[in-house]
């Protein structure tokens, strides 16, 4: 796999992956709309093995999720850039921001999650949608449809 490069809006934060990325999703949850600004956040899981800072140190923010358990995001202290998360509800993982990632221009999102949330117009496309949190029996049909679509140039 290609390493993946990327980091917040002014640079200091930067970072890698060396993992190809497992799926491509965008969250509804009033807590993503808040901190994106946005009617939903985009998001790339990684496997926390293939993630790495390679500069700077970001500031961490952490929330109970809807799973009852914390989730940390981390910003950049300088320019406030949401990176990425580490729900502990993701055990092995990391969520990205993708358009924080270097080559992002072909990201797609294959699942939509917390759409009972989701603003009536900010609907997408997606083949898998999810009124809350995945469904883990769905876990493995998604995986595979990201695998499909995930741009050349991360594999």
């Amino acid at each position: 796999m290609t390493t993946l490069s990327g980091g917040c809006r002014c640079g200091r934060i930067r970072y890698e992956v060396t993992e190809t990325p497992l799926l491509g999703f965008a969250c509804h949850c009033n807590d993503c709309r808040q901190l994106s600004a946005s009617a939903f956040a985009l998001a790339v899981a990684v496997p926390e093995s293939g993630f790495r800072l390679v500069q700077g140190e970001p500031r961490r923010w952490t929330k109970t999720g809807s799973s009852g358990k914390p989730s940390h995001q981390f910003f950049c202290p300088n320019c406030s850039g949401w990176t990425h998360t580490k729900p502990e509800v993701f055990a092995d993982g990391i969520v990205l921001r993708p358009t924080t990632l270097d080559d992002h221009r072909d990201f797609r999102p294959v699942a939509e999650i917390f759409t009972r949330s989701a603003l009536a117009w900010a609907r997408l496309a997606t083949p898998f949608s999810f009124e809350a949190d995945f469904d883990s029996e769905s876990v493995p049909q998604i995986l595979q449809t990201f695998g499909a679509v995930i741009p050349r140039s991360w594999k």
